[in-house]
């Protein structure tokens, strides 16, 4: 008997097949009596007999004998409702328990909840740098002492070229506790680890004294061989899907638009920088396989949907200053120490964003996609720790007295606008973004006396802040989507002051004895990636510039292609270059790259920068010419970079 319930089952899947076909699926308890058993839907009661029912002893005329093996006659042909096989005999009712469903309930049934999803990649990559110094020797400002972007020269000086490779194991776990409720997480392993830095012969010891017979690689252990421990946890939070929306919160990426103000380090819809890092730009993981900065906030927020937009109010503990555990509690609960310290950011953002998959049908269609949003920040501070600021022993409880604090008074409204335009192959996006604030005291001392009083000859000034930035990027698709030209156009606000200030106190943007009461000068997330060399490298992000990039791609199959960028840079205040002139530079970025079909991706770039006026340096006078050796003027040189990448991702 047990081989033909077997086969009944068997059969009985088969049949779920074919559209409208019945089959068989355990209910709840519906039959009221707690036994837990619930009765077919065609059962009938146990007394009850159907009109045409036979004697006990009659045996069907289309009955077949047990066959020579010994198994069970199969059942008789009924005039019931059951299916028949192709043998033309009627399958047994099914055991207790099961109801008959439809087809349509069926196609109505949810897959199972994973548990756990994974995804993550493994990425290796090799970097060849040859000239980034641009053959010009470190300089700063005379007369305010302020040094301009240089890239690291070689240690000994012996060589112009910089060379290594480096690898992460990013791995992204998604825990389903429910179809409502999930944890995320984010975690890195070996996270951007020079190959070759934690030989067993660093730090020396007895058995390997010197690192040339280092025969292994040691984990890396911050403060002893690494400036990294081997495990990163670099966020962790839980969603919750409400009746009235989704609420997040935890230690999460922060991502809006294109990525110019906020960037979790993945592209948004398009990849548009200087690498291919991604296949579909439909992907629904939007990691970017290349990326080496992110927005990591920690965040409390809300996300509902009213007449087609998303509204999401946040907060963010931008900053919480010094904080304490009790003696000797390893596990014990941390706690700030200090209120009026603390930073945080209050945050608003409106937004109408249909999901990718979504875009896609709608440019199949060959209609169109409007999505566009609102974003707005204001984060203050009214006091500053400023012992924890320089020293970050944020466990020292001598230094919790209240002349170890600074009046701060910090204030920023930070308005963000963000709009995409998607037409049949023709996309167009924008955004323009703008910080407006102060800063109460800009000392970066302690201005309290141990009364609590401002100490006036040591507090500071107040220091303004104007800045803003925009990007728009248009690209057109031809030849069945594997030609794409593209258009991007960007700005960033700039101040007079030497340096451009993407590290704002040594490439100092304020000088009061000057005169000098504002930093100006707008910058965007170092992860939002323009090109290989210029501002990826040397100055460290876009800012105090304008330029325009050009881009080719082609994709010659299915996951194989090229890509060709050309940067044009110039700053906007050429008081602020080296060379006292607004041409940067002109760089010519190359990317090739594959994708197979099991996630594997393999790339080559390679940038040349050229280098402008705006490069050079002027010599001790920041004059053109001059008749003194230390006046004359060097010419900045030729500079290229060379980067591969194997990744597997998931």
């Amino acid at each position: 008997m047990r081989c033909l319930w077997t086969c009944w089952l068997v059969m009985g899947l088969a049949l779920c097949s074919t559209p409208g076909a019945a089959w068989a699926q355990p209910s709840d308890d519906s039959s009221g009596d707690g036994s837990g058993e619930a009765k077919p839907a065609d059962e009938k009661p146990a007394d009850a007999k159907p009109a045409d029912a036979k004697p006990a002893d009659a045996k069907p005329a289309d009955a077949k004998p047990a066959d020579d093996k010994g198994l069970p006659p199969l059942p008789p042909v009924t005039d019931g409702d059951l299916p028949p096989t192709e043998g033309g005999e009627a399958l047994p009712p099914p055991p207790p328990g099961f109801n008959e469903v439809s087809g349509d309930q069926l196609g109505a049934v949810k897959p199972p909840l994973n548990l756990l999803d994974l995804h993550g990649y493994l990425r290796v990559r090799g970097d060849l740098m040859d000239g980034l110094d641009l053959g010009l020797d470190p300089r700063s400002d005379l007369e305010r002492g302020a040094a301009y972007p240089q890239f690291p020269r070689s240690a000994t000086g012996k060589k112009d070229t910089l060379a290594g490779a480096n690898m992460r194991f990013r791995l992204e776990p998604t825990l389903n506790i429910s179809e409502d409720v999930r944890v995320m997480a984010q975690i890195d392993m070996l996270d951007n680890l020079v190959l070759g830095s934690t030989p067993d012969g660093y730090p020396s010891n007895t058995y390997y004294p010197m690192v040339a017979f280092s025969q292994s690689q040691n984990p890396p252990i911050a403060g002893w061989n690494s400036t990294r421990d081997s495990i990163m946890v670099k966020r962790a939070w839980g969603e919750v899907m409400t009746p009235l929306g989704m609420l997040r919160f935890g230690r999460m990426g922060s991502q809006w638009g294109l990525g110019m103000l906020a960037n979790d380090g993945g592209p948004s819809h398009v990849d548009n920088g200087p690498f291919v890092t991604r296949n579909d730009p439909f992907a629904p993981t939007g990691m970017c396989l290349e990326c080496n900065y992110a927005s990591t906030v920690d965040r409390i927020m809300f996300v509902t949907k009213v007449f087609g937009h998303y509204i999401i109010p946040m907060v963010d503990f931008t900053a919480e200053g010094p904080y304490l555990a009790s003696l000797n509690e390893i596990g014990g609960q941390d706690f700030d120490v200090e209120q009026l310290d603390d930073v945080t950011s209050w945050i608003i953002a409106i937004a109408k964003r249909d999901k990718p998959e979504d875009i896609r049908e709608i440019l199949l269609q060959d209609d169109w996609s409007l999505n566009y949003g609102a974003y707005f920040a204001f984060r203050n501070q009214s006091y500053d720790a400023s012992w924890y600021n320089t020293y970050g022993d944020v466990w020292d409880g001598a230094n919790l007295t209240v002349d170890r604090y600074t009046v701060r008074n910090m204030e920023a409204y930070i308005p963000d606008v963000w709009a995409r335009l998607m037409m049949g192959k023709l996309r167009i996006e924008l955004e323009f973004c703008m910080v407006i604030g102060k800063i109460g005291y800009d000392t970066l001392g302690t201005n309290l006396d141990v009364d609590g009083n401002l100490i006036l000859g040591v507090a500071g000034e107040k220091v303004s802040l104007l800045q803003y930035g925009g990007v728009l990027q248009a690209d057109y698709k031809f030849l069945d989507d594997a030609l794409t030209i593209g258009l991007e156009l960007g700005f960033a606000s700039g101040d007079k002051s030497p340096g451009f200030g993407v590290h704002p106190f040594e490439e100092k943007q304020f000088d009061h004895r000057l005169g000098d009461d504002d930093i100006n000068n707008f910058r965007f997330h170092p992860g939002y990636n323009v090109d290989l060399i210029l501002w990826r490298q040397i100055i460290g992000t876009v800012t105090d510039a304008i330029y325009i990039k050009p881009t080719v791609q082609y994709n010659i199959t299915e996951g194989i292609g090229g890509k060709l960028s050309v940067i044009y840079s110039s700053a906007l205040e050429n008081e602020s270059t080296r060379g006292k002139a607004s041409p940067l530079g002109l760089e010519f970025d190359v990317d090739l790259f594959y994708f197979s079909t099991d996630n594997f991706h393999a790339g080559l770039s390679y940038g040349l920068l050229i280098p402008f006026s705006g490069m050079s340096d002027l010599g001790d006078d920041e004059l053109p010419g001059g008749e003194l050796e230390a006046d004359h003027d060097t010419d900045a040189e030729i500079a290229h970079r060379v980067l591969g990448r194997l990744v597997l991702f998931f």
